[in-house]
């Protein structure tokens, strides 16, 4: 049984198809494992390399902030020169960068080796999606499931692996568990991975990446750096990278070949679409940046007891991402992804009810079920994205789909933190930063007002979704 030509007038079949599809679910895996593994070593890292706890965490952030600039240019060249070439330098970049995290002594090294593996999760990511598009057409919506699935349980198993390995091995293991899965990746993709390059070639658009590489530094480091507070510098770093922005935008109008097709914005539903994944994955971050300390400053659970409560969130996903995927390739996106949302926003205002004496038997059926909204949307609203896009810019609109799930988190982060903080020092009458021991309810009353604005926005990503649905698309 054959499927969809690649190169020339080879035949991918399905049995190839599948070992392709395994070769990129590794790679998202050992991706998230990753960032959840580094998350739970931080402080054992900062100890022993004899660091300030503000300097150890450049080692998350610098990553995080790596990957995102570099996402539109990988996601561009993987269009240009073939996806499947750019995914597999990534996973070549990412497991040499994991060689030279283990292999580092200080602080500044270690963070240039994560900017080493960033750069190699932006050539994966800008190009896995894309990948999976021309492969599974007709099955679209099930193999990005399935890439949701194998996301949420790389989330679920980093705090238990991290454990583990940090408790019996020095922290520099962590990064070597990377190595033989990018090796196995990268032998099966070399095998299974179809080579298609472009019938016609294309020059890369070099201005533009000069602009919008350090446009997106500047605007996700500021968003990060916000997260302790806004201040001039902060400020100064967003306003500098928009204004790179505009210049971007300026330029890419005018050159022949241009980094960023303009035309694809110019579908009101394909932006409708982003928005609203920018504004769920917003209140998903949300979520998981608050609930752990509710669960262990409020309420005094041990931290594995709240580890253990909060693995229903990606465990929820890790089920129902798949399901999602296949049933929107039977039923089509738009039913999936609005049921999404509403469960989505009705979970929010549930978890906004929660109460210094709410049982955990309670807690833990509100989480999934709140899960369960976010899981419903994910994989649908991935294949409406990449429905939009050409069949010659399927790298850049699946990076772009990456970049916005990443400006989703990285703000939900921030606005949810500085909410939850701002409406806990207004009501103490000072500034709070913290959990305030004899005074709990400052807490709670921060985490209603955090919850009952992410479920608005949530509803704004439904209205605006209804809105594409109802009249946009009709017309």
């Amino acid at each position: 049984m054959t499927d969809r030509l690649s190169d020339g007038n080879q035949p991918i079949r399905t049995p190839r198809r599948g070992l392709a599809l395994f070769a990129i679910l590794c790679m998202t895996f050992m991706e998230v494992l990753d960032g959840t593994i580094v998350n739970v070593a931080l402080p054992t890292m900062q100890a022993e390399l004899g660091v300030e706890a503000t300097e150890i965490q450049l080692v998350s952030s610098a990553f995080l902030v790596v990957t995102c600039a570099f996402l539109l240019v990988f996601g561009r060249l993987g269009d240009m020169v073939g996806k499947a070439r750019v995914f597999q330098a990534g996973v070549m970049l990412f497991t040499a960068g994991s060689a030279l995290c283990a292999l580092s002594s200080t602080l500044p090294l270690l963070v240039a080796a994560r900017a080493v593996q960033a750069l190699g999760v932006a050539c994966s990511l800008a190009n896995n999606q894309g990948i999976i598009t021309e492969l599974f057409a007709e099955r679209r919506g099930r193999a990005l499931g399935l890439v949701a699935t194998f996301t949420a349980l790389g989330a679920m198993a980093g705090p238990t692996v991290g454990g583990v390995l940090v408790s019996m091995f020095p922290w520099e293991s962590i990064f070597v568990i990377n190595i033989p899965i990018g090796i196995l990746s990268f032998a099966i993709g070399a095998f299974a991975l179809p080579n298609r390059r472009p019938v016609e070639k294309h020059a890369l658009d070099v201005p533009g990446a000069l602009l919008v590489v350090p446009a997106i530094l500047l605007v996700f480091a500021a968003i990060t750096f916000m997260e302790g507070g806004a201040g001039p510098l902060e400020f100064g770093m967003l306003a500098g990278g928009l204004a790179l922005a505009a210049a971007f935008i300026a330029v890419e109008r005018r050159v022949p070949e241009p980094l960023v097709q303009l035309r694809v914005f110019h579908n009101a539903s394909f932006d409708i679409d982003l928005i609203a994944m920018v504004l769920v994955f917003l209140g998903l971050s949300g979520v998981t940046i608050i609930m752990p300390f509710y669960l262990q400053s409020a309420l005094g659970l041990e931290p594995g007891v709240a580890g253990l409560v909060m693995a229903c969130y990606p465990l929820v996903n890790a089920t129902i991402g798949t399901l999602s995927g296949a049933l929107s390739d039977r039923i089509g996106c738009i039913k999936p992804t609005l049921a999404g949302q509403v469960v989505f926003a009705l979970g929010l205002l549930g978890l906004s009810t929660l109460a210094l004496d709410t049982p955990i038997a309670r807690i833990v059926p509100m989480l999934m079920f709140t899960s369960l909204g976010s899981a419903m949307f994910q994989s649908p609203n991935n294949s409406l994205i990449m429905g939009h896009a050409e069949p010659e810019m399927l790298g850049f609109v699946g990076s772009l789909g990456n970049l916005m799930r990443y400006l989703g988190q990285s703000l939900g982060i921030t606005i949810s933190t500085g909410v939850l903080y701002g409406t806990m020092s207004a009501e103490a009458g000072y500034r709070v930063s913290s959990f305030v021991a004899d005074r709990p309810e400052l807490f709670m009353h921060g985490l209603a007002t955090v919850f009952h604005l992410l479920a608005a926005l949530v509803a704004v990503a439904l209205v605006i979704s209804l809105v594409r649905t109802l009249v946009i698309d009709r017309r």
